[in-house]
C-alpha cells in the first residue's frame, strides 16, 4: 500500500488541511480509501478534543483573570478609600502643626509679657521703696533744721535704711554708709527729758495756787480793842484822854526794827495777778521746751525763779521744792547743736537722677 498521508495542525482556530496522494500501484484501492478516512477522522476528533481542552483552558484562565481583575479592582476601591481619609489626615496635621506653631509663638509672646511685666514690677517696688526712703530722710532732715528733735530725726533715719535693705543693689552701699554715719552724729548729741521735765512744768503750774506768799496786807484796816486802863487810878476825865492818845499813836505809827530789806506789801488783788502770771510763765516754759526753743525756756524759766524768791515765802517746803526743780531745768540743754544728716538724700536723689538719664 503506496499512499502518502501527511497531516499538518494550523493555528489556533482548529482547521486541519490533509492530502491523499494516488495510490501507488500494487495497492488495492478501497482498502486505502477507509484508511484514509479513518485517519481523517482520527484526527479530527483530536483537533475537536484538543480544542475543546484548549476553550476550557481558555475559559479557566480568563475567569482567573476575571477573578484577579476583580481583586485588583477591590484593591484599588479600598486603596482609593484609604487615600481619601490619609489625605485628610495630612490636612488635620497641618492645620494642627500650624495651630501648635501658633500656639507657641503665643506662648513665647505671653512669656515675653510676662517676663516684661515682672521687670516693669520690680522696677516699680524697687522704685517705690526708695521713694519712701526718701521721704523718711526728708523727714528726718525736717526734724532736725525746723523742729530741733534729735530723736525723731533719729528715728526717721533708722526707718530708711530698714528701706533700702530691702532692695540688693550695691549703688545704694554708699547711701546706706552715709545714714549709718548720720546715726552715729544724731546719737553724740545730748538728750534731755523733755517729755519729763515738761510733766513737771505742768505740776508746778498746778501747785501755783498752794505756795505760801512772804506778807499780804489786809484787805481792809481793823483797828485792835482799846487797850484795858491798869492801876487803881480811877478812870478820870484826864486818865481817860491820855489812855485815848495813846492808842491812837499805837495805831497810826508802827515801828518795827529790821536787819532786812523791806519787802512790799501786796493787796488780795496784786496777789491774784502775781500767781495768774506766774501760772502763764510756767506754761509758756512748757511751751517752748517742746517746740525746742530754748532761749524762750531759759527766760521764763529764769522769770519763775525770780519771782518765787522775791514773792513767795522761801522758808516753805514746797517752795524751796520747785526753785530746786527749775535750777536744775536751766543747766538742761534743750537745744544743742545739731549736725547736718542732708548728705544721705542728697546722694540719694543723685543716684536716682543719673539712672533716670541713663538711655
Amino acid at each position: 500500500m503506496n499512499a502518502a498521508h501527511e497531516s499538518r495542525n494550523g493555528d489556533m482556530s482548529g482547521k486541519s488541511l490533509v492530502k491523499v496522494t494516488p495510490a501507488q500501484p500494487g495497492l488495492h484501492a478501497p482498502w486505502q480509501g477507509w484508511l484514509a478516512l479513518v485517519i481523517a477522522i482520527a484526527a479530527l476528533i483530536l483537533v475537536v478534543i484538543g480544542w475543546i481542552n484548549f476553550s476550557k483552558v481558555q475559559k479557566t484562565q480568563t475567569a482567573e483573570l476575571n477573578t484577579s481583575l476583580q481583586a485588583m479592582n477591590q484593591r484599588l476601591a479600598a486603596l482609593t478609600h484609604s487615600v481619601a481619609p490619609q489625605s485628610e489626615l495630612n490636612t488635620d496635621m497641618s492645620t494642627i502643626q500650624q495651630t501648635l506653631k501658633s500656639f507657641s509663638e503665643r506662648l513665647d509672646s505671653m512669656d515675653a509679657a510676662l517676663t516684661d511685666l515682672r521687670r516693669r514690677s520690680e522696677e516699680g517696688r524697687d522704685a517705690w521703696i526708695k521713694a519712701e526712703a526718701a521721704s523718711l530722710l526728708m523727714a528726718a532732715n525736717e526734724q532736725v533744721q525746723l523742729y530741733a528733735n534729735p530723736g525723731m530725726a533719729l528715728k526717721a533715719l533708722q526707718n530708711a535704711d530698714e528701706r533700702l535693705r530691702l532692695l540688693s543693689d550695691p549703688r545704694l552701699i554708699p547711701v546706706r554708709q552715709e545714714i549709718a554715719r548720720e546715726e552715729t552724729a544724731l546719737h553724740a548729741v545730748p538728750q534731755a527729758d523733755v517729755e519729763g521735765m515738761a510733766l513737771t512744768l505742768a505740776s508746778l503750774s498746778e501747785s501755783v495756787d498752794t505756795l505760801p506768799l512772804k506778807r499780804v496786807a489786809p484787805d481792809r484796816y481793823l483797828p485792835g480793842q482799846p487797850a484795858a486802863i491798869t492801876g487803881s487810878e480811877p478812870p478820870t476825865l484826864w486818865g481817860r484822854f491820855k489812855a485815848g492818845v495813846v492808842r491812837l499813836i499805837k495805831d497810826i505809827f508802827t515801828v518795827h526794827h529790821l536787819n532786812a530789806p523791806i519787802v512790799p506789801l501786796l493787796a488780795p488783788r496784786q496777789e491774784y495777778f502775781l500767781r495768774q502770771n506766774l501760772q502763764l510763765r510756767l506754761d509758756a516754759a512748757r511751751a517752748a521746751l517742746l517746740e525746742h526753743d530754748g532761749a524762750s525756756f531759759q527766760d521764763s524759766v529764769h522769770m519763775v525763779r525770780e519771782w518765787l524768791q522775791r514773792y513767795f515765802n522761801t522758808q516753805d517746803g514746797g517752795v524751796q521744792a520747785a526753785m530746786a526743780e527749775l535750777a536744775q531745768m536751766q543747766h538742761q540743754q534743750i537745744s544743742p547743736p545739731l549736725p547736718d544728716i542732708s548728705a544721705s538724700l542728697i546722694l540719694l536723689r543723685r543716684q536716682e537722677s543719673a539712672r533716670n538719664q541713663a538711655p
